[in-house]
C-alpha cells in the first residue's frame, strides 16, 4: 500500500466548518430518552418542559410572625395600636408554614408588641398578603420550565422536583468507541520488552469525552493491519455514535487509518495546518463521524479540544457553563434594595446596542427559577437603597459571553406565545435564548424607547380610537417597527360552573364577589378600566381592583385556588386550570422592535418562526389565538 502524504492540508477553522456542513443530517436528528429527574444532572433536555405542580403550592408565611387578618389591622398606628386577640384575630406563625383562611397576611415578630399569652399590640396596619409567599409565586402549573436544548444543573434539578416533573426526556449520552492502533504499543501494565509504547492516550481521551455526556468504550489494540482496522469499523459502526482511531493517521508506511476510513466511508480532511496536530483525519461513515486522532499525546490532546470538544457539544446540545467573568452594563429597571444587607440579584441579560442590560429575576431567597434563569448577578452593595434604571452595573456572568450576546431580550405584555417562541428558536439555534420580563405593554414601550430590549409585546386600547398600540407608541417614538403577534380571547376567568353567575362588568360590584386585577402597566389593566369608563363603573366599588398580579397565569391561578372569584384575563389563561371563560374582547397582541435589532439575523429567525405554519398550529393549541395576521408589519 503506498504512502499517503498530506496533499490538500486545511485550516483549522476552514477544516471544521467543511466537515460539519457534511455532517449536517448528524447534528439534526436527535435521539431523545426518558430518564428520571434525579439521575438528569448535566444532561440536555429533548424536548420543553412543562411545570406540573404550582411552586409553593400553598400560600405560606414568609418569615416568623403572627398571622393575621388583614382588614383587622386597618387603622392602626404609632398613636394608635390595635389589640389583637389569639384565635380570634392572630395566630404565631413560623417561615415556611401554610396560611390558613381567615388569615390572609403575617406581621413580623419584631413588629409585635406581646401583651400576655393571648393578646399582642400593633402599630401598623398591612395589606392582604402582606409578606405572604403567595401559591405560584415561583412557577405556575403548565408554565414551561425549561426549552428544549437546556444543560440542567444542580438547581434544576430541585426545581424539577419541586414543580413535580418526576420524569425527563433528555438528548442520550453519545456512544464513542475509540480504537487504538499499533504493533509497538502494549497495555501499560503488559510493558515486557524496552522498546515497546506503554498504550496510555485512551485513558486521557475517554476521561476527557465523558465529561461532556458521553460513554466511551475502548476497543483491544489493533495490530497495524489494513484490513483488521477496516473491519472492525465496518463491524462496530452501527452501534456508535462516533469512533475515534487512535495513531496511524500519519504520513507512515504502517499508518493505515486513512485507507481504512476510506474504503469503508469516505475521508473528508487528512491533513491540518496546525503544528502539533497535523495529521488529523476526519471523516464519514453511514452518517456518523469518524476521526483519526494523532498518537502523539500533545497532537492528540489539540484536536480532542478544537475538534472532538465542540463536536459532541453539537451533537448532544450541552452548554458548559461558566462563572468567572464580568462585564459592564447598565440596569433595565429601577431596584430598590436593602441599606443594612449586601444583595445578590440574580439578572437575565441582553445585548441592545453594544451594552449589556441587566433584568432582574425573581427575588427572594425561596425562589429558585432566579437561579435556573440566570445569566448573571449583579452585587447592590450595602448601603444603596435605590438601584436607578439606566444605572451602571458590574455584572458576574454565569453562561458564557458569546452565548448571552446572543440572546434575545422581550420586555412588555405577559403571554403564553413568548414561551412557545422561546423553545422554538431552539429548534433553528440552540445557543440563542430568550429572556423575557413581564412588566406591561406601557413598560415594555419604555423599554424600547430607551434601548432595554430587542422586542416588546403589548396590547394597548386607545379608547378614542378603538385602535391597538400605535397612538401609545408615538408617545415615545417617532420612527418604530411594529409586527403582529396574534389576536387572543380577553375575558372574565371565572370558577368552575361560575358559581357567582358573573357575566358582565356591572356583576364585579356586588357583594361578595373578589376581584383581581393586573399590574398598573398592563395592557389588561387598561382595558378594564376603558370597560369600566363605558359602563360608568367606579374601581372603588370593586373588591379587589388593588389586588395585582403580573401574569395571566399567575391571575388564574388565584381563581382556582379560590383567593378571587373573578379576573379579565386570556382564554389559554383559563384553559390550563380548567376554569370557565366568559369573552369580553379579541385584541391584538403585537411586538414592537427595537431599531438595532431590525438588521439582526436573530431578527430575521423571530420573523421565520412566528411565521411558520408549525408555530401556528401550536399556538392554536393553547386555546383563543388567531394567528390571521402573524408576522404583518404594521
Amino acid at each position: 500500500m503506498k504512502r499517503r502524504f498530506y496533499l490538500n492540508k486545511k485550516d483549522l477553522e476552514e477544516a471544521i466548518s467543511i466537515y460539519f456542513k457534511e455532517l449536517k443530517y448528524y447534528f439534526s436528528n436527535d435521539d431523545v430518552e426518558i430518564i428520571h429527574s434525579r439521575n438528569a444532572f448535566n444532561r440536555v433536555t429533548g424536548k420543553p418542559i412543562f411545570a406540573n405542580e404550582n411552586v409553593p403550592s400553598y400560600n405560606s408565611s414568609a418569615m416568623d410572625g403572627v398571622a393575621v387578618i388583614s382588614k383587622k389591622t386597618y387603622g392602626a398606628t404609632e398613636s394608635n395600636p390595635i389589640i389583637l386577640e389569639k384565635g380570634k384575630d392572630f395566630e404565631y406563625i413560623n417561615t415556611g408554614f401554610p396560611i390558613i383562611q381567615p388569615y390572609d397576611a403575617v406581621i413580623m415578630i419584631e413588629n409585635v408588641e406581646i401583651l400576655d399569652e393571648t393578646r399582642i399590640k400593633i402599630r401598623n396596619s398591612v395589606f392582604p398578603y402582606k409578606d405572604v409567599r403567595k401559591v405560584g409565586e415561583d412557577i405556575c402549573v403548565g408554565e414551561m420550565l425549561f426549552p428544549r436544548y437546556h444543560t440542567l444543573t444542580e438547581s434544576d434539578i430541585s426545581f424539577l422536583l419541586m414543580a413535580k416533573v418526576f420524569e425527563v426526556p433528555v438528548i442520550k449520552k453519545l456512544k464513542v468507541l475509540l480504537i487504538p492502533t499499533g504493533n509497538e504499543i502494549v497495555e501499560p501494565e503488559k510493558k515486557t520488552e524496552e522498546f515497546q509504547i506503554p498504550e496510555t492516550n485512551s485513558l486521557m481521551i475517554k476521561n476527557y469525552i465523558e465529561k461532556f455526556n458521553a460513554e466511551v468504550d475502548v476497543n483491544e489494540i489493533l495490530p497495524d493491519d489494513f484490513e483488521i482496522i477496516k473491519n472492525t469499523i465496518i463491524s462496530k459502526i452501527e452501534n456508535y455514535d462516533l469512533i475515534l482511531l487512535n495513531a496511524g493517521s500519519s504520513a507512515g508506511s504502517k499508518d493505515f487509518t486513512y485507507y481504512a476510513i476510506n474504503e469503508a466511508g469516505r475521508v473528508i480532511i487528512h491533513g491540518l495546518n496546525i503544528k502539533p496536530g497535523k495529521p488529523a483525519i476526519l471523516g464519514i461513515i453511514k452518517e456518523k463521524p469518524i476521526i483519526g486522532l494523532p498518537g502523539f499525546p500533545v497532537s492528540c490532546n489539540i484536536i480532542l479540544e478544537d475538534i472532538i470538544k465542540p463536536l459532541i457539544l453539537k451533537k448532544s446540545k450541552m452548554e458548559i457553563y461558566y462563572d468567572n467573568q464580568f462585564v459592564n452594563g447598565i440596569s433595565g429597571k429601577r431596584i430598590h434594595s436593602s441599606i443594612t444587607e449586601k444583595e445578590y440579584l440574580r439578572v437575565g441579560i441582553g445585548k441592545v446596542k453594544n451594552k449589556y442590560v441587566a433584568i432582574p429575576l425573581k427575588r427572594g431567597a425561596a425562589n429558585i427559577s432566579a437561579v435556573s434563569k440566570q445569566d448573571g448577578i449583579v452585587y447592590i452593595d450595602k448601603g444603596i437603597e435605590v438601584l436607578e434604571d439606566g444605572e451602571k452595573v458590574k455584572i458576574q456572568l454565569k453562561r458564557e459571553k458569546k452565548l448571552i450576546d446572543k440572546n434575545i431580550l422581550i420586555i412588555g405584555s405577559h403571554d403564553l406565545l413568548i414561551d412557545l417562541l422561546a423553545d422554538f428558536v431552539k429548534i433553528y439555534d440552540k445557543d440563542i435564548n430568550i429572556v423575557s420580563a413581564n412588566v406591561g405593554s406601557l413598560g415594555g414601550i419604555i423599554s424600547i424607547a430607551k434601548g432595554y430590549a430587542h422586542l416588546a409585546g403589548m396590547h394597548l386600547l386607545d379608547p378614542e380610537t378603538g385602535k391597538y398600540n400605535i397612538s401609545y407608541i408615538k408617545d415615545y417614538l417617532d420612527k418604530f417597527t411594529l409586527v403582529n403577534l396574534s389576536y387572543r380571547e380577553q375575558g372574565f376567568i371565572v370558577q368552575k360552573g361560575n358559581p357567582k353567575n358573573i357575566k358582565n362588568f356591572e356583576d364585579l360590584t356586588k357583594n361578595g364577589i373578589r376581584y383581581i386585577n393586573r399590574q398598573k402597566t398592563a395592557g389588561t389593566r387598561i382595558l378594564l378600566d376603558y370597560y369600566l369608563g363605558k359602563n360608568n363603573i367606579s374601581p372603588e366599588n370593586i373588591h379587589g381592583y388593588a389586588d395585582e398580579e403580573y401574569s395571566h397565569v399567575n391571575l388564574a391561578l388565584k381563581i382556582k385556588k379560590n383567593m378571587a372569584d373573578v379576573g379579565l384575563g386570556i382564554r389559554a389563561a383559563a384553559k390550563i386550570y380548567d376554569l370557565d371563560f366568559i369573552p369580553v374582547a379579541l385584541e391584538r397582541y403585537d411586538l414592537l422592535i427595537h431599531e438595532s435589532f431590525l438588521n439582526d439575523e436573530r431578527y430575521n429567525l423571530v420573523m421565520k418562526i412566528i411565521t411558520s405554519e408549525e408555530f401556528k398550529k401550536e399556538a392554536e393549541k393553547l386555546g383563543g389565538y388567531i394567528l390571521k395576521n402573524t408576522g404583518e408589519i404594521l
